[in-house]
């Protein structure tokens, strides 16, 4: 499920900024948890939402926000 669930957060434009952690620009609750319940890993998934990232702009640049 780990794999799969890695792989449709790609799918949906999502970048991987480590092993385990996926960003994305705008909030995304609701996408998240349709996925999650689909793959049935509600007790392996944390959905945060930050405010201010170090190197932001290497990130808006993947984007397309500049």
């Amino acid at each position: 499920a780990r794999e799969a669930f890695r792989k449709k957060l790609k799918e949906l434009g999502f970048f991987e900024l480590q092993k385990s952690v996926f960003i994305y620009p705008f909030p995304s609750r609701e996408e998240i948890d349709f996925v999650v319940e689909f793959f049935e890993i509600r007790n392996f998934v944390h959905y945060a939402e930050i405010t201010s990232l170090s190197n932001e702009s290497k990130f808006k640049l993947h984007f397309g926000l500049y």
